[in-house]
């Protein structure tokens, strides 16, 4: 699916013991807080992917949630692609697809 509005960003949302689901995101830091449950942090995983996560999941002792390439995170996380700038942006259908099979229960 193409998102055809550059200012939605189409990520994959996920909470520990449920499986990952479709987000569309606004772009927003106060919409991805609402979402990983505190302030946010991220980290590359792949070129062109990050996962976003609560900075502080470790010190408030969120369940723990997936493992992605030896990279394990807590709490509730979220999957975006990022360009050459480091701005996030939409997966594509394909990230989607690999990353939605990756982190399935």
């Amino acid at each position: 699916m193409d998102v055809l509005n550059p200012y939605i960003i189409r990520a994959l949302y996920v909470r520990p013991g449920e499986q990952p689901k479709e987000e569309f995101l606004n772009g927003t830091e106060a919409q991805m807080e609402d979402l990983v449950d505190g302030r946010i942090a991220s980290i590359g995983v792949d070129e062109g992917i990050c996962v976003i996560h609560n900075a502080f999941s470790d010190r408030l002792n969120m369940q723990e949630n997936r493992s992605i390439y030896n990279e394990t995170f807590y709490g509730p996380i979220l999957v975006v692609g990022f360009d050459e700038f480091g701005n996030i942006i939409s997966l594509s259908d394909d990230n989607f697809n690999y990353y939605e099979n990756l982190l399935k229960l």
